[in-house]
């Protein structure tokens, strides 16, 4: 069970237009049969199908959105550790939307939610054999009031830092320093939020086996616009985890200790990368996991690194997050009148002959809706004499104009 968490960390990263190589130097003592049995017991974890499920299903909702023909990175993991911090906060329909959204059942309540949250951290924070980083942080501006049992719940379960003041340096340099420099900025200006939720993942694992440097040459590599440019292609023919139907090849690239991996999928030379979004599941996923077989492998896989930075308050609204974004928010498990001003997401990842760096940062930003004033209840009745004016609204010029000291209507 642990070993698909942390495989579901990797795949958070989804990785668009990106072929498919690898490369040994380095063997460890590992037999066929034990890699075969952790190969074909990826998908047969049941104890977090649900956490899985949504966190699969809401990023690759995001995914199919923000992709637009180029390298798209997103971490899933990431965007829904910090809507599930704030799903503690939201009532009435704001809270029906949220849990639609993130795609979690119906019969599943906040403190399950919360509770799977945190067993999940837990889990993946327990390997030795890679570095993975999480971390949460929830920001108010000096001054503004939060309900202590939001601000309780968010440490308990989220292992929230709780910081009572909100300034762009501030969160700039908090968000540098959980990404390992990896993203230094997620906000250009703070004076104009009240309240802040943060998430950062940092995650750095080294190939079982690495590729040889030696290997890697410059080789053709027809992008989506069926152009051939030349990029670094990594190399390795080896006996690895495989999989293959109609629509795809996939590839299992272990990390060491072999409680991650990175799943490389390639769709076929007459399907489409769009197509292949679209369609991507979690049962797609558990499938292909399920299905893993051994086999020799001469596989090309380019290096690569890329950093994506998102706005996704559009994109989020769309999914049926609606409420959430405008006076009609009910947050008022945080503080009432509260709205998400902002969704931020920022990726950075490197692939190479050693191995994989990679970084997320997801922010949302929330403001306080001018509360209405409230309208008084006056009397006026009018049984005495009286005055009048009628006036052109635009120049203010009375029309007529008049005292009326006994009404008559005859």
């Amino acid at each position: 069970m642990k070993k698909f968490l942390l495989a579901l960390l990797i795949l958070s990263f989804s990785m668009i237009s990106v072929a498919s190589s690898c490369t040994n130097t380095q063997d460890e003592n590992t037999t066929q049969e034990e890699v075969t049995q952790i190969s074909q017991k990826q998908g047969k974890a049941k104890m977090n199908e649900n956490f899985s499920d949504s966190v699969t299903y809401f990023g690759k909702n995001i995914l199919t959105d923000v992709y637009k023909n180029k390298n798209t990175v997103v971490s899933p993991l990431s965007l829904h550790l910090a809507f599930d911090m704030l799903y503690n906060g939201a009532e009435g329909i704001t809270e029906k939307e949220m849990k639609s959204t993130l795609g979690y059942p119906v019969n599943m309540d906040k403190k399950a939610i919360s509770e799977k949250s945190k067993e999940v951290m837990d889990f993946l924070k327990s390997n030795d054999s890679i570095t993975i980083e999480i971390a949460n942080s929830l920001w108010a501006k000096k001054n503004f009031s939060i309900k202590q049992t939001f601000v309780e719940k968010s440490k308990e379960y989220f292992y929230a830092e709780v910081k009572n003041e909100i300034s762009k340096t501030l969160m700039n340099n908090w968000v540098s320093e959980k990404t390992h420099k990896k993203i230094k900025k997620i906000v250009d200006r703070a004076d104009n939020i009240d309240v802040a939720l943060l998430n950062a993942i940092y995650f750095n694992g080294t190939w079982v086996k690495t590729f040889n440097k030696e290997n890697t040459k410059d080789q053709d590599f027809t992008t989506i616009a069926n152009k051939k440019i030349k990029v670094p292609m990594m190399y390795k023919f080896e006996n690895m985890p495989y999989y293959e139907n109609e629509n795809y090849q996939m590839v299992k690239l272990d990390y060491k200790g072999r409680m991650a991996s990175m799943y490389v999928f390639l769709p076929k030379e007459n399907k489409s990368i769009d197509d292949f979004i679209k369609n991507f599941s979690q049962e797609e996923f558990l499938n292909a996991s399920d299905n893993l077989d051994r086999a020799k492998v001469e596989l090309y896989l380019p290096k690569f690194k890329t950093e994506c930075s998102f706005g996704l308050t559009k994109t989020i609204e769309k999914l049926g997050m609606k409420s959430a974004f405008g006076s009609g928010a009910d947050f008022s498990g945080i503080a009432r009148g509260l709205f998400i001003s902002q969704v931020i997401h920022k990726t950075y990842i490197d692939v190479n002959e050693s191995g994989t760096e990679a970084a997320a940062v997801t922010g949302i930003m929330m403001t306080k809706s001018a509360m209405p004033r409230p309208v008084p209840t006056k009397h006026m009745k009018i049984d005495r004499p009286f005055f009048f004016v009628i006036a052109d609204t635009r120049t203010y010029t009375p029309i007529f104009m008049g005292a009326i000291t006994k009404p008559e209507y005859k």
